[in-house]
């Protein structure tokens, strides 16, 4: 069974929700300027969260959700990523904060979700730059200490894992991309580095400022299968979970750079520069919980490219090997619920620390009727298969697991900018090119997971 004190709810992102991209004194981040891909939307209004905050957090509270983690936008608080706070910026947030707690919803703080301000991206290149990592630590103390006794929960980065690899593409760092394939690595492992100062910075921010609240550092996890009990395919999918998630929960748990990480930088000679006092600052400050996505299981073999960002685009465009047990969604994703089960048990054994699922869900393409009603049914039926492995997870496996939040609860814009892929429990009448009313109405797994909360999984 499930905690007394477990936490429900849903996830969003700043740019995939708000809007007001220039609002009220709000800096540009990298997603204002990103090209619109043909039958997307750009990110200027989202589902204009911004000027619904209320009307949204009500439906949450009707649903019973008691957290809801969204991430700040850096460039709103900070036009210029470092320097002067823009007042009217933090006081959105104050007023999203101070709603929620008045509805009994906890607030999960999320510093960054992969929205660089654009100002930092010019001026030091993203990243890549060491002092990229010394601004977003100013940041994180700012938002920590003006937060600290209202927020519980902190994470420095969305899925810190991915950010290191999203981070070294050109669209989100500027430049071009390196040719030297030992470069594009090197590159990779810089970023690796100043990003986790800059959540161990957050870290320090939340020990020193809010020691009530806790900080946890997330990852983007996949479960990783052999493509069949060949030595090499079992030996391969090792080295994808090490290579993409391992390494970098050993970190947030223990505070140290794990062996074959280390091992690997002084072999390949493409390791991060390493200044004194850099790993002691790591050291210090570990996390004190794990977050986590999860959406799919990928199948491996000894003779492909597990690189991590090889890997994150196969994954994210559903060209990964396939699994004939499984099915998939519409965009190619396997749904595995057994392979959450086996993330969240693996997650707590490796780390021992509490283990908070604060993404999953399906994307679909949907359409309203003329009431704004959608008849998911199969929305339902993909959350009833994994919320019962996770509670096997708890139950079976001893895995001390703390929260289940659902990616997008409300629709949103994908992260490529695609309204057509659906993941809410309440519909937005919009699609990619037509703004249309907004109007937020209830599909029927908005019901059924009000009943699952109200429960605490014990109706499914």
């Amino acid at each position: 069974m499930f905690r007394d004190d477990f936490l429900w709810g849903g996830s969003v992102s700043s740019m995939q929700t708000e809007g007001a991209w220039n609002e009220d004194g709000k800096g540009m981040s990298i997603y204002d300027v990103m090209p619109v891909r043909p039958g997307h939307s750009d990110w200027k209004v989202a589902i204009d969260f911004y000027h619904r905050y209320k009307e949204d957090i009500d439906l949450f509270a009707e649903m019973g959700f008691n957290c809801y983690r969204f991430s700040i936008s850096w460039s709103r608080v900070l036009p210029e990523g470092e320097g002067a706070v823009n007042e009217k910026g933090l006081a959105f947030y104050d007023q999203v904060v101070d709603y929620m707690l008045e509805k009994g919803i906890q607030p999960m703080v999320c510093l960054y979700h992969f929205d660089t301000p654009l100002a930092l991206v010019k001026k030091y290149g993203g990243w890549e730059s060491r002092e990229m990592a010394e601004a977003f630590i100013q940041y994180a103390e700012i938002i920590v200490r003006h937060f600290a006794g209202r927020v519980r929960y902190f994470l420095p980065s969305n899925e810190q894992n991915a950010a290191t690899l999203v981070a070294a593409i050109p669209a989100f760092s500027g430049g071009t991309a390196p040719k030297d394939p030992k470069e594009i690595i090197a590159k990779q492992n810089r970023i690796l580095h100043h990003m986790m100062l800059a959540s161990a910075g957050t870290a320090r921010a939340v020990h020193t400022y809010a020691p009530e609240a806790q900080v946890g550092g997330m990852v983007n996890y996949t479960t990783f299968y052999p493509y069949t009990c060949k030595p090499e395919d079992v030996q391969a999918a090792k080295k994808a979970q090490r290579s993409y998630e391992g390494r970098i929960l050993d970190t947030f748990a223990t505070g140290v750079y794990p062996a074959d990480l280390l091992a690997e930088w002084a072999q390949s000679g493409n390791g991060p520069e390493i200044l004194p006092g850099d790993l002691e600052l790591i050291r210090q400050n570990p996390m004190d919980f794990i977050a986590m996505s999860y959406y799919v299981s990928a199948v491996v073999e000894g003779s492909g490219d597990y690189s991590p960002l090889s890997m994150l685009a196969a994954m994210a465009g559903g060209k990964s090997l396939k699994n004939p047990y499984l099915t998939e969604s519409e965009w190619g994703w396997t749904i595995d619920p057994i392979g959450l089960r086996i993330a969240v048990t693996e997650v707590y054994r490796q780390t021992r620390l509490p283990v908070y699922v604060i993404e999953c869900g399906l994307g679909v393409h949907e359409e309203a009727d003329e009431n704004g009603y959608v008849d998911d049914e199969y929305r339902i039926a993909y959350f009833r298969d994994h919320i019962r492995e996770l509670k096997k997870a708890v139950d079976e496996d001893g895995a001390d697991v703390r929260a289940f939040l659902t990616w997008g609860p409300i629709d949103i814009l994908s992260s490529q900018g695609q309204m057509a892929k659906r993941y809410g429990f309440i519909y937005v009448n919009r699609t990619d090119e037509d703004l249309r009313d907004l109007k937020r109405s209830k599909k029927k797994s908005f019901d059924w997971f009000k009943k699952v909360i109200e429960s605490n999984a014990n109706q499914l």
